[in-house]
């Protein structure tokens, strides 16, 4: 019953603000033949809803999820926040990033590689800005 009237309240505020909201996938492919058959593919969706949107990217790599990206940007009233967090399989994982704070951070399997949250004011012309990293994700190198 529990289960149900949890289903029940998730499935009206989903729907109570579907006509504000508005989601956007892509889906790209690259295959390369130059030392054996290997693909990449990459799945991305995007949740907007009022000032807030949600970016999810997946990528796969021979048939596999390699990688999870998530980021975050909306506004409370003058301040402007934007926070990401990129995750691969821990078998994939860089080993050379390491960090006192983060280490042997792990999620079924996946293992945390990197993040940031960043919080912006603007008053008139004058704009202050504060960026955290933990380790430079992938997503912010390219």
């Amino acid at each position: 019953m529990r289960r149900f009237v949890f289903l029940a309240v998730i499935l009206s505020v989903l729907g109570a603000s579907a006509p504000g909201s508005d989601l956007v996938g892509m889906w790209s492919t690259t295959i390369s033949l130059g030392d054996g058959l290997s693909s990449l593919s990459v799945l991305a969706f995007n949740f907007g809803l009022a000032d807030w949107e949600l970016t999810t990217t997946w990528t796969f790599s021979e048939l596999s999820l390699s990688r999870a990206d998530l980021a975050l940007v909306g506004n409370f009233g003058p301040v402007g926040i934007a926070a990401g967090v990129s995750f691969c399989l821990a078998d994939t994982a860089v080993s050379s990033l390491s960090s006192a704070a983060f280490t042997g951070i792990s999620l079924g399997g996946w293992k945390f590689t990197g993040g940031y949250i960043s919080f912006e004011l603007s008053l008139g012309n004058f704009t202050l800005k504060v960026t955290f990293v933990e380790r430079t994700p992938q997503y912010l190198e390219k």
